[in-house]
């Protein structure tokens, strides 16, 4: 297995077949193979479009983007870490699963003594289930035409000969027959029903107080009567011979997806026949937005682009729509969340011009952006513009690098998040 970071140059490795399968491949082309994508649509995320790439080459060059996860082909492996991880001091990418966590609300107790790459990649599908099937659920619990098979004297429809003359001569008044039912009890709610199950008994799960999804997993339990561990095998091969296709259950589809990987022992195919592979990919771009709204969300408007809420008119006709990713309720500041190391750099120049946009349309007084940092101290305060004037700054929370637990570095984040949040209240952010 290789290890390598998100925004780094992995020309190194160009060889491994893994990076040559791949690079250059759009992740629109990856999802429609069985890749485990998320967030769960790719037109959710505004920092990843399903022209993005996992590898991508140019002069020679072969860089990874924002993108985090595990892929494997054959006996080979690839593990795509944040570039926070150091795996010399620790075993786990604490920054990746302190993101997953806050933001997806869960927290995720393995119990399985043995751990392995495998156990880590199966850990990241456990920690997305839920909003898999929060999403699914949210339609209603799935419904669909089902054959049931009676044994009784109200005959409704077609008599099973074989059955019958084996249990039920001599007569007795029987009949033997099957029928088709539109159900709740299939093979979708089973699948969702054995995926539960097994997770119940490889993982300590903490929903932390997200009542909906125990009352969609009692929803679950209470339509799969016929639910049985010895059954898992058939629902398995049932549900991927047989994926759901209607477009209105696409949610279903994901979480057939994601189960189908959870019970199959991760296995997704792509390349040369019968080489097995893994892969999940995940927007830590996407993840590192998120994560600043659960740190900003009482004081900031946190418009969303994908489903066109809470943008601002760019011109005075309101013929188009802006979408900061963060902007004070009173409008005075504005935040750009930036997946990006600006430890050692400036601001880029289209960055820089975003920015200076949103405090123009805004009339705000000051315009940032918010990123993840190595360090403490840091040039926060860029200037005040000429013109119409305002102020230009970046803000650093820090992430930490040597802790020796994963509850030390929460610990630790909880200190940076605390700092954070006060230093965008300074007055050397204000006019």
């Amino acid at each position: 297995m290789i290890l390598i970071k998100d925004n780094s140059d992995v020309s190194e490795y160009k060889s491994n077949p893994i990076i040559q399968e791949l690079k250059d491949r759009d992740l629109a082309n990856l999802e429609k193979e069985g890749f485990i994508i998320f967030p769960s649509t790719l037109i959710r995320s505004d920092d990843l479009d399903k022209d993005s790439q996992i590898f991508m080459s140019h002069n020679e060059k072969i860089r990874t983007e924002n993108i985090v996860g595990f892929l494997k082909k054959g006996k080979k492996e690839v593990r795509i870490c944040s570039r926070f991880y150091d795996a010399g001091v620790n075993k786990e990418d604490y920054f990746l699963r302190f993101l997953l966590q806050k933001v997806l609300n869960i927290n995720v107790v393995n119990t399985n003594i043995n751990t392995d790459s495998n156990n880590e990649f199966y850990d990241l599908l456990v920690y997305l289930f839920p909003i898999y099937f929060e999403n699914a659920l949210n339609k209603g619990v799935y419904k669909e035409y089902t054959t049931k098979k009676y044994n009784n004297a109200n005959v409704k429809g077609v008599v099973n000969v074989a059955k019958h003359l084996k249990t039920n001569i001599p007569f007795q008044g029987k009949i033997a027959y099957e029928t088709r039912e539109f159900s709740f009890d299939n093979k979708i709610t089973q699948l969702v029903r054995h995926t539960l199950e097994k997770l119940r008994k490889d993982y300590e799960l903490n929903f932390l107080g997200i009542e909906n999804i125990k009352e969609n997993i009692r929803s679950i339990e209470q339509v799969t009567q016929t639910y049985s561990k010895y059954d898992r095998l058939d629902v398995l091969q049932e549900n991927i011979s047989n994926p759901v296709r209607h477009g209105y259950f696409e949610e279903y589809y994901l979480l057939q997806k994601i189960c189908i990987k959870i019970l199959n022992e991760n296995k997704i195919a792509f390349g040369e026949e019968g080489q097995e592979a893994q892969g999940i990919i995940i927007d830590v771009a996407w993840l590192w937005e998120e994560y600043l709204n659960t740190l900003l969300k009482e004081e900031y408007e946190h418009p969303q682009n994908k489903n066109s809420s809470g943008g601002i008119s760019l011109f005075v006709d309101r013929t188009h729509t802006i979408y900061p990713d963060f902007y004070k309720v009173d409008k005075t500041k504005v935040i750009d969340a930036k997946y990006k190391n600006l430890d050692q750099r400036g601001m880029k120049r289209e960055d820089r011009y975003q920015i200076i946009s949103y405090l123009h349309i805004l009339k705000a007084q000051t315009a940032g952006i918010a990123y993840p940092s190595r360090m403490f101290n840091q040039n926060k305060d860029m200037g005040i513009l000429d013109g119409y004037g305002g102020r230009l700054f970046k803000i650093p929370l820090l992430i930490p690098q040597d802790s020796k637990s994963y509850e030390e570095f929460c610990e630790i984040m909880q200190q940076s998040e605390q700092r954070f949040v006060e230093e965008l209240d300074l007055d050397i952010f204000g006019i």
